[in-house]
């Protein structure tokens, strides 16, 4: 929330916006290309602790949320059979891949509830 503040506090202070505005942009491409080079990392992390061999469920769900998700990439005209209002949520394959994934595992891993988990991210948020 504090970073969220300080990018506001700091958006409103014209000698900041001209110095951001002076920022070739092949410096904030290179600092985007670290940014989600950063968030495919963190992805590759988070799956390399998924059971892929003792559960067949969670590589077809991976691929089918991977492929789910190129649709907007590689069929762009995809939306002209859609409804209208739900185009917004359906241009961006970031979007489309976590909501196929997140069905997916509800189908097939269930809903599990896991209160001892649940329990200790409650004590986790409260300590912080």
């Amino acid at each position: 929330m504090a970073g969220g503040v300080i990018l506001i506090v700091l958006g409103v202070l014209p000698k900041m916006a001209m110095l951001i505005e002076s920022l070739p942009t092949v410096v904030l491409g290179g600092a985007g290309l670290v940014m989600f080079g950063m968030v495919a990392a963190t992805g590759i992390r988070i799956l390399s602790t998924v059971d892929f061999k003792d559960n067949r469920n969670n590589a077809m769900i991976v691929a089918v949320s991977i492929g789910v998700g190129m649709i907007p990439l590689v069929a762009p005209n995809f939306r002209q059979w859609m409804p209208h209002p739900i185009h917004p949520l359906i241009e961006s394959g970031i979007l489309l891949a976590s909501i196929a994934a997140v069905l997916l595992n509800v189908f097939f891993n269930g809903a599990r509830g896991d209160t001892q988990a649940v329990i200790n991210a409650a004590r986790q948020a409260d300590a912080h």
